[in-house]
């Protein structure tokens, strides 16, 4: 999956834009994979069960794609 990257300052967004759905969280700080933000363009997502459980996959694929290309921010606890 190919994801879009957005930058300001330390601040990284990485979008799925085709489901809308982005992982914010700031680049060169540790523990990033426990202190990221879901950004959403559109919150219907979070009225049923399926789209919570569709956006958690979502959330799920970015965070696995940023553990790939950022390790030091998302490396997990030792």
């Amino acid at each position: 999956m190919e994801y879009r990257t957005e930058k300001n300052g330390n601040l990284i967004t990485l979008w799925d834009d085709a489901e809308g759905v982005g992982l914010q969280f700031k680049e060169g700080e540790s523990l990033q994979r426990y202190t990221s933000g879901v950004v959403l363009r559109d919150t219907a997502i979070l009225s049923t069960e399926e789209g919570v459980a569709h956006l958690s996959k979502v959330q799920e694929a970015l965070t696995a794609f940023a553990e790939a290309h950022y390790p030091k921010e998302f490396a997990t606890i030792k």
